[in-house]
C-alpha cells in the first residue's frame, strides 16, 4: 500500500477511534481493545500502536482495569467537538433497511465501504440509541437475495466501476447465455445497476455495434482495463434504461401483449408496478385485463408463464404465437 494511502487511513482509524472512546465516555463502561480492534478491522497490535500515538498527540486517552479486562476511554469531562446524533425509531428503521438491502453486495469493494459507513454512522449515535438500532433489528426482518460469486467477481465489479468513471474502454471475455458462446469484446462502459436479482455492468459493446448489458455472474469471465478513453453518447440515461425491457430482458424487439389474469393470482398482480404496462382494466368477478408494450418480450413471456392457469392470452398475435409454441414445448417435455 502507498505510504499516503497507509497514512490516510491511520488517520480514518484513529478518528474512529476517538468516536468510540467518546461514546462510551458517556456510558457506564469503558471499550475493550478487542471491541476497537473489531471495529476497525485491524490487529490488537495495530490498537496499541493508534492509543500510543493518540496519547503522543495530547488526547487524555485513559486506560483502566474493569475485572480482569482493560478498557479505555477519554479523560471525564473531556469531550471531542462534535454533536451527538439523535435518530428516532423510524430513522433506525430506515438504516436497518438499508443495511440488510446492501448484504447482496456482500463481498464487493462497494458493500466493505457501506459497512465502514456505518461503523461511522454508529459510532456517532449515543448508546442508547444504538441500542434502539439492535432493538429494532429484532422485530424486523428484510432479506435480499445475495449476489452469487461475489468474491470472484469483486474485483470485475471494481474495475468497472473505475472504468465508468474514468470513462476508460475495457476488454471483456463474456459467456452469452442464450447460446453459451464465449467471446472477446471491447466495451464502454456507461454504468453498473442491480435489476431482478442481477448486477448488472451497461455500456457500448463494439462487438454487436449496440447497447448491450452483461451480468456479474459466471458468465463473466475477465475483466481488463485498457488504455483507451471513450466518450458516452450524450442521450444515453442510465436510470432511464434500467427501466425499460421487461424482466431485466433488453435489446429485444418491441412487442405488445393483451394478457387477461384471474384469481387469485389477480389479486397481487393489481398490486405489482409491472414494467411496460400501458392499461389495466378491470373485467369483473375478479379479473383483470393487461395491456403491455415492452422490448423484453423473453422477460414478458417468463412472467405469465409464470402465473399458470390464472393467465390467458388474449390480443397481439405475435406474443400470442410466442406464448402459444412455448406451452406445446412444455407438453411435449411431459413424460
Amino acid at each position: 500500500m502507498p505510504a499516503k494511502a497507509a497514512e490516510e487511513k491511520q488517520v480514518e482509524r484513529q478518528w474512529m477511534i476517538l468516536h468510540e472512546l467518546d461514546r462510551h465516555s458517556r456510558a457506564t463502561k469503558g471499550v475493550t481493545k478487542q471491541e476497537l480492534a473489531d471495529l476497525c478491522g485491524v490487529s490488537k497490535r495495530t490498537i496499541d500502536r493508534d492509543m500510543i500515538d493518540l496519547s503522543l498527540s495530547r488526547f487524555p486517552v485513559w486506560c483502566q482495569q474493569e475485572g480482569r479486562v482493560k478498557t479505555w476511554r477519554l479523560q471525564e469531562g473531556y469531550q471531542l467537538e462534535f454533536p451527538p446524533v439523535e435518530l428516532d425509531p423510524a430513522e433506525c428503521l430506515s438504516l436497518i433497511l438499508a443495511e440488510e438491502a446492501l448484504t447482496f453486495l456482500a463481498g464487493t469493494p462497494h458493500y466493505r465501504s457501506f459497512c465502514r459507513a456505518m461503523g461511522k454512522i454508529r459510532q456517532s449515535i449515543p448508546p442508547d440509541n444504538d441500542r434502539l438500532i439492535t432493538k429494532v433489528s429484532q422485530a424486523f426482518a428484510f432479506r435480499f437475495p445475495h449476489l452469487k460469486d461475489a468474491k470472484r467477481v469483486s474485483p470485475m465489479i471494481e474495475q468497472a466501476q473505475q472504468a465508468v468513471t474514468r470513462q476508460q474502454r475495457l476488454q471483456l471475455t463474456y459467456r452469452s447465455a442464450a447460446s453459451g458462446e464465449t467471446t472477446s469484446r471491447q466495451i464502454d462502459p456507461y454504468g453498473i445497476y442491480y435489476a431482478n436479482n442481477a448486477l448488472r455492468l451497461v455500456g457500448y459493446c463494439h462487438l454487436r455495434q449496440g447497447i448491450r448489458e452483461f451480468n456479474f455472474d459466471g458468465r463473466m469471465i475477465e475483466v481488463v482495463l485498457l488504455e483507451e478513453r471513450f466518450e458516452k453518447q450524450a442521450d444515453f440515461d442510465l436510470l432511464a434504461y434500467s427501466n425499460t425491457g421487461f424482466g431485466g430482458m433488453h435489446n429485444q424487439a418491441s412487442v405488445e401483449a393483451v394478457v387477461q389474469v384471474g384469481p387469485p393470482a389477480s389479486r397481487w398482480v393489481r398490486q405489482q408496478d409491472l414494467t411496460g404496462l400501458s392499461q389495466t382494466v378491470e373485467l369483473g368477478d375478479d379479473w383483470i385485463e393487461l395491456h403491455f408494450q415492452t422490448d423484453g418480450q423473453e422477460g414478458l413471456l417468463r412472467q405469465v408463464l409464470a402465473w399458470g392457469s390464472c393467465a390467458r392470452v388474449v390480443g397481439a398475435v405475435a406474443f400470442k404465437q410466442a406464448f402459444e409454441k412455448e406451452i406445446r414445448q412444455m407438453y411435449q417435455q411431459l413424460d
